[in-house]
């Protein structure tokens, strides 16, 4: 299980360090693709594999094609390099904002990677009243 955030930086070719935290769990190589608030997701192959299994039980709907295409179509396999590297393709660069600074945060089966930035502005005190009234709803207790 991935948890915890990690801070890196993104060099001028578009490479970052996976935390060793990390590296084990997700393996040699490994699938990255766009996430949701904008980020991008890393999963390792297995745990990608019962994604793409999910997508592809799906019925044949308009919103449901969108979706597998949406992850299916940005998916693309990363290799570690010798000094626990990836590359981050230029388009998932893009696509998360990500320029210098980023943050590597755990989320159970997959990894989330954001721009730092863009990460410290989605933490706000209104998340902490969200999450208090979410954990009540989903009767989930400390």
């Amino acid at each position: 299980m991935f948890m915890g955030q990690y801070e890196h930086t993104i060099d001028a070719k578009g490479r970052t360090i996976i935390p060793a935290k990390y590296r084990e769990g997700l393996g040699e190589t490994f699938i990255i693709t766009r996430g949701l608030d904008g980020c991008l997701y890393l999963y390792p192959s297995d745990a990608w594999q019962e994604f793409a299994d999910k997508l592809q039980s799906l019925p044949s709907t308009l919103q449901n094609r969108k979706i597998q295409r949406q992850f299916l179509s940005k998916a693309m396999e990363v290799s570690l390099d010798k000094q626990g590297r990836i590359l981050v393709p230029a388009l998932h660069r893009e696509m998360a904002d990500l320029e210098k600074d980023v943050i590597f945060v755990g989320m159970m089966n997959r990894v989330e990677l954001w721009d730092k930035a863009r990460y410290n502005t989605e933490e706000t005190e209104e998340d902490e009243e969200l999450l208090a009234s979410a954990m009540d709803t989903l009767d989930i207790s400390l």
